[in-house]
């Protein structure tokens, strides 16, 4: 049994859906959740609460204990990737955040920033360090920097390497040595080399903090483009399809990430389902946080040219509305039996494992969507 690990989207009705899930049977199991529901005010979590007020240290006890209950213990989501530590006026208030963990019973905290782990190993020296994705580890000298740090018991590893089993093995072999365990991610919908990766972690850590306060203008919105300029590199993206779980389980993987925390329940709910069944006969990109049409109204191609895109560039909000319709617009879909796994994804081109006919598209509708893309780049995004 794969061990999954899901994400907490601060719902009440959260643990609900959780519980429902446990008391079915299902090929993998889920052995962690991780989020922060706690307001972020000196140290972003590398996601912004957008649907759900923040709770108090107090509320996020009892959620806390409420998961040990079901035998799933929680992850501390504090990996903003910025050294906020280093403003003085921020130092002492991110130690007593620390210090509190300290006393609590959250068991593991997610860092990206090198100076808050080392922070964390003298002032929450109990709780358990999980290495965050943002890091980018995709060497073994990488590995082993951060693996050697005390704490250190997990080590999400990027993303370039999810495809390579052979390379991600090697990777598993040494993190044993210092007994750490690596993790990757199943359904984030990246691409492994994208030109926007750091800037996308960095506007994530301080939309944690203080989403309004930025021009709304998310990087997906590129690599959304990127993709559906050439739809065969949909089959280049890392996404590990639940069927493929025990693949990595046979490799020493020791656990999966399940992503997105900005996602509704029922999603989350329907998604973790499938990945612990370790069955989908569907989409893989509904799986996924960036390409998901779970909870979009289908539209024809006539709808989708009718869109008044002077009315979407007016504002932030008509935006945010486009970038929900935007994978029911794009309409893209991966043929269920094409396998992900036939190619390590290292070799840098398409060329040799290009397979068009596992992508399915409208190419009239792509012209509409690819021309409105255009349009947002020309008269919202960079104006």
């Amino acid at each position: 049994m794969m061990k999954l690990v899901i994400p907490d989207n601060s719902d009440p009705k959260l643990p609900k859906a959780v519980r429902r899930q446990l008391e079915r049977p299902t090929n993998h199991k889920i052995g962690g959740i991780y989020g922060k529901p706690t307001k972020n005010k000196y140290i972003g979590s590398g996601r912004a609460n957008l649907f759900f007020d923040d709770i108090s240290r107090k509320k996020m006890t009892k959620r806390v204990e409420a998961f040990k209950e079901m035998g799933i213990n929680y992850e501390y989501s504090i990996n903003d990737i910025l050294p906020r530590a280093r403003l003085l006026e921020n130092r002492g208030k991110i130690i007593e955040e620390l210090e509190w963990l300290e006393s609590s019973s959250i068991g593991a905290i997610t860092a990206a920033n090198y100076e808050l782990i080392r922070l964390a190993e003298r002032y929450c020296p109990s709780v358990e360090i999980i290495i965050s994705f943002y890091t980018e580890i995709d060497t073994l000298k990488k590995l082993n920097q951060f693996a050697r740090l005390p704490n250190v018991k997990k080590i999400n590893v990027d993303r370039k390497i999810y495809r390579n089993l052979p390379l991600l093995e090697q990777f598993v072999n040494e993190a044993k040595k210092h007994e750490v365990g690596i993790r990757v991610i199943a359904n984030l919908g990246c691409m492994a080399d994208c030109a926007r990766t750091e800037e996308h972690a960095i506007i994530k850590s301080l939309a944690s903090i203080d989403t309004s306060s930025l021009h709304y203008a998310p990087c997906t919105f590129y690599c959304m483009r990127f993709l559906y300029e050439d739809p065969e590199h949909f089959l280049r993206l890392p996404i590990i399809r639940p069927e493929d779980l025990d693949a990595y389980e046979s490799i020493g993987v020791a656990s999966v990430k399940l992503v997105d925390r900005v996602n509704p329940t029922p999603w989350i709910e329907k998604v973790v389902g499938h990945y612990l069944d370790g069955s989908y006969a569907g989409n893989i990109l509904d799986l996924t946080c960036n390409f998901t049409t779970l909870n979009t109204k289908s539209m024809s191609n006539e709808e989708v040219a009718k869109i008044d895109m002077n009315e979407i560039v007016k504002s932030r909000e008509n935006i945010m509305k486009y970038r929900e319709m935007l994978p029911a617009l794009m309409q893209v879909s991966i043929d269920p039996d094409y396998n992900l796994l036939a190619c390590d994804n290292a070799c840098g081109t398409c060329g040799g494992c290009k397979d068009t006919s596992a992508v399915k598209y409208d190419p009239k509708r792509r012209e509409i969507v690819l021309d409105q893309l255009r349009r947002i780049e020309d008269e919202y995004l960079f104006v």
